[in-house]
């Protein structure tokens, strides 16, 4: 019965959920002190609009299960919220200050994103070709994600 859900496919979407719920608090008081000014209700509809964006792709790849455009959509989605979770872990280290979403970025987003492509290659749910497509959008997408920080870019004010 599970195996005709193709359940793999949630995990993208239940991941960013879980990680945004972290994040959403302090997010934009952080991103504005290091990025650029970035309100909490412009964070939280660019959230929103992705989680919609993921709960439609992993809806549509668990309901194909195997190659096709749904489940390539999907794979650069979980890729991109492994990016995103390093991204985390770098900010962290760098700005030494807690970045918002370390915590689910460490220990949901990367295992998550690792079981994920894991799961996807021993199943063979994508070919070669779509793994490849997969990886370059997902690496797209966590690319534009971060630079969408640096929009209206201030004067970044450092804490010393």
């Amino acid at each position: 019965m599970f195996q005709d859900l193709h359940l793999i496919f949630w995990l993208p979407y239940v991941v960013l959920t879980i990680h945004t719920i972290e994040e959403l608090p302090g997010f934009s008081a952080w991103a504005t002190r290091y990025f650029a000014p970035m309100t909490t209700y412009k964070h939280a509809m660019t959230q929103g609009l992705m989680i919609l964006l993921v709960l439609l792709a992993s809806y549509k790849a668990s309901s194909v299960g195997y190659h096709g455009g749904w489940v390539v959509l999907t794979a650069a989605f979980q890729l991109h919220i492994g990016l995103n979770a390093i991204f985390h872990v770098i900010t962290t280290i760098v700005f030494k200050e807690y970045s918002p979403g370390l915590l689910t970025a460490i220990t949901i987003s990367i295992p998550a994103t690792l079981f994920f492509f894991f799961r996807v290659n021993i199943e063979n749910r994508l070919t070669s070709i779509e793994l490849t497509i997969a990886l370059f959008l997902g690496t797209v997408i966590a690319t534009a994600a971060i630079a969408t920080l640096f929009l209206n870019k201030k004067k970044v004010i450092k804490r010393g």
